[in-house]
């Protein structure tokens, strides 16, 4: 699966929907109990919350902090950059690559080992190269946060050691798993089975292999962190992609979490589906004063995650005006469009000029203007 840079604009964090009320809509719920203290699932294209356990709970959340740790390297560094691994980072309590100081690596070296192998002492080297320094590295870390909205969620260190003040929610975890994902770079490592450090004059050679285990023993997992701590418990991240759809699971103190992540994205793949609902909108048709006509359609796609067999119920009412006048430019809104299912509203969607079939200008439509503009570009 691969996204661009500029997917955020399209996702979760960008609103696609005008309105989203799953709340209000009847959604089957997980036959197995789940034993997380704190737990949710969400559909990343919709931003869609299809399960939720105690969601907003501050907690804290081990290693999947360095999901934070990763995206802030992305965002912030060069993967060919050359980091040196100090004497207090290799010093670094809990999990660990074993790092040696004085030994260099490139920061996609240490972001596999960060990723995979959820080294403290990469975490630690990669804030103080990419940071300058751990300290400045973590304002980095909650800059970030604040930047796509997550208010429950901070952080006292790159690597997830227990803080006090190290604290986030099992939805902002989602969040910040789902915008992560937007990047391609940062998918790279977080989907990686396998990476093979070779041995060099800088450093040993190591062969990385993820810990999270569902990313080998299911086909639909393309991601994941693992987390671990006596005050956090076991945190798990799994983001898993089938049907059009892209899930995030999301546990926090769950001693049964593999068991847990399973039955959450079998639920959800199983009994849900993404509905395109701008393919649900019919052409609309418009009479222009003096003759013609402007065809009208939603050009915006919207998305919504529905129980299956549930988006054959949607009603759809158009709101047009009686009549346009000949002036009216491609793409320009002429009204909109009110999705429901059982009498709630999912979406109120633009309907905007797609074509324009007018006998004193002749028909143009979408694909002549896209035409004359790059006859324009070429003179």
């Amino acid at each position: 699966m691969t996204h661009d840079s500029q997917a955020p604009k399209r996702g979760i964090l960008a609103g696609v929907l005008a309105f989203l009320c799953a709340a209000c809509l009847i959604f089957p719920t997980p036959a197995k109990a789940l034993s997380a203290q704190s737990a949710l699932l969400m559909e990343v294209q919709s931003g869609q919350v299809l399960f939720a356990q105690n969601e907003d709970e501050r907690l804290p959340m081990a290693s999947t902090t360095k999901i934070m740790t990763a995206l802030v390297a992305v965002e912030q560094g060069d993967p060919r950059q050359l980091c040196v691994v100090s004497k207090r980072a290799a010093g670094t309590e809990g999990s660990s690559l074993y790092l040696k100081a004085g030994e260099v690596y490139t920061l996609e070296q240490l972001l596999y080992g960060l990723l995979l192998r959820s080294g403290n002492d990469a975490a630690a080297v990669i804030a103080e190269s990419v940071g300058g320094s751990e300290e400045n590295f973590v304002q980095l870390m909650n800059e970030t946060a604040r930047r796509i909205g997550l208010n429950n969620t901070h952080f006292d260190n790159p690597s997830g050691l227990d803080g006090d003040t190290h604290y986030t929610t099992a939805r902002e975890l989602a969040l910040l798993t789902a915008y992560a994902l937007q990047n391609e770079e940062f998918c790279r490592y977080f989907g990686a089975k396998q990476y093979v450090i070779e041995q060099a004059p800088t450093h040993e050679g190591r062969t990385l292999v993820n810990k999270h285990r569902l990313l080998t023993s299911r086909q639909d997992v393309i991601g994941g962190k693992t987390g671990y701590t006596k005050a956090s418990g076991r945190c798990l991240v799994t983001a898993a992609h089938s049907g059009g759809m892209t899930l995030v699971a999301v546990t926090i103190n769950d001693p049964d979490d593999w068991a847990d992540h399973e039955e959450l994205l079998d639920w959800g793949f199983e009994s849900h589906e993404c509905v395109e609902l701008s393919e649900k909108i019919p052409v609309q048709r418009v009479p222009v004063a003096g003759g013609g006509s402007l065809e009208v359609r939603a050009a915006q796609p919207s998305f919504v995650v529905l129980p299956r067999g549930e988006g054959q119920k949607l009603q759809v009412v158009c709101a047009l005006p009686r009549f346009c006048y000949a002036g009216v430019g491609l793409l320009e809104p002429v009204g909109e469009a009110s999705v429901t299912l059982r009498g709630e509203e999912l979406a109120r969607l633009p309907l905007v000029c797609w074509q324009k079939d007018i006998p004193s200008s002749g028909k143009r439509g979408i694909w002549e203007l896209i035409t004359d503009a790059i006859c324009t570009i070429l003179k």
